[in-house]
């Protein structure tokens, strides 16, 4: 039973959704520095979606669609202003090969520790994994109540996010300090950083219809 538990998991990981292509594409535009704390914003994020519905808060979202759509919406606006950002970010490189630099490791790991947790809470994917998912491993004959098993199987799933995610930001790292080490270069892997990042908010304004 924990066993294919971990493997579903894994398998929503490592599934090119929103948060990873939003990671990658973090990774490829701006280096491992940025997308550490970006992951770490995401897995927080998730783990506050377990401490919700281990409130009890799963039956609102199940009887309420319309609460969901609200949550889809506001993930496909956050994207769409992530990808903005990215295309900014891609003209001032062109224009200036310092303009694109990154602002200081502390405010902009911060930033983007937030960004992660944002992401993490607005993508639907994730929502609808765990309202669907978890259920079918909380046993009523447990010494735990479904509440704590939710909440220890949902952390469970937070610690499995490293092991597939900090591979793929080594990966984007290497690449771009060995492929890609011109002012004009890095300006581009912006520019495909701000399309993916497209890419991501038009899948998630799909999934609303």
């Amino acid at each position: 039973m924990l066993l294919t538990y971990i493997i579903g998991c894994i398998a929503l990981i490592a599934k090119p959704g929103p948060d990873l292509m939003c990671l990658a594409a973090t990774a490829i535009a701006y280096g491992r520095r940025a997308a550490f704390p970006l992951m770490a914003g995401q897995i927080v994020g998730c783990w506050l979606w377990i401490l919700l519905l281990a409130a009890g808060f799963a039956p609102f979202f199940v009887d309420c669609p319309k609460a969901m759509m609200a949550v889809q919406a506001v993930g496909v606006c956050y994207i769409g202003y992530l990808a903005f950002c990215a295309f900014k970010d891609a003209v001032a490189g062109f224009r200036n090969a310092e303009a694109g630099a990154l602002t200081p490791a502390g405010a902009r790991g911060l930033r983007l520790f937030g960004r992660g947790v944002a992401m993490a809470m607005s993508n639907p994917l994730t929502i609808l994994f765990f309202l669907a998912f978890l259920p079918h491993f909380t046993r009523e004959e447990s010494s735990m109540s479904p509440s704590v098993q939710t909440l220890l199987l949902g952390t469970l799933f937070c610690l499995l996010i490293p092991f597939m995610d900090v591979p793929l930001i080594l990966l984007a790292g290497y690449l771009r300090t060995r492929l890609f080490s011109s002012a004009r270069a890095l300006a581009t892997l912006k520019l495909i950083s701000a399309l993916i990042l497209v890419a991501v908010a038009a899948i998630l304004f799909a999934s609303l219809f």
